[in-house]
């Protein structure tokens, strides 16, 4: 996962920028859990102890955070659109960035059915697998 970060944060041009935000603390975590009674993946947890959201591509990307600063987890900009069963934690232009506790998929999601989500939509088993993916857009 580090590596996939550091590739990121080698992007500096004034259009592609990449802000990373200090990393969360367990308890932090913990307690956002607790509050708003999501359960965050494992391989996004590593990510928030490494940073605790950011902000890719001069901001068109989006990864959320449990504190104060950018956006937190379940952060919805479509006013509920996104099924309940999903838990956003990004954006990607006009997708939602989620996992789906149900499959333990990571998934790009964009107003698909529900019931067509595996097939509709780009999906990763790891979290650190979406990283390596927005990662290969990036530098592409």
């Amino acid at each position: 996962m580090q590596k996939y970060i550091n590739i990121l944060k080698q992007i500096d041009e004034d259009f592609n920028r990449s802000e990373f935000y200090p990393p969360a603390q367990k308890e932090d975590i913990l307690r956002f859990e607790k509050t708003k009674g999501i359960k965050i993946p494992e391989s996004y947890k590593k990510f928030l102890s490494l940073s605790n959201g950011t902000s890719l591509s001069a901001g068109s990307i989006k990864l959320y955070g449990v504190g104060s600063s950018g956006f937190q987890i379940g952060y919805d900009f479509s006013e509920h659109s996104v099924p309940k069963e999903l838990i956003i934690i990004g954006y990607k232009d006009s997708e939602h960035i989620c996992y789906y506790p149900e499959k333990n998929i990571f998934l790009f999601y964009e107003y698909q059915n529900l019931e067509e989500i595996e097939e509709e939509c780009i999906s990763f088993e790891d979290f650190d697998e979406v990283l390596e993916y927005l990662a290969d857009i990036l530098t592409s």
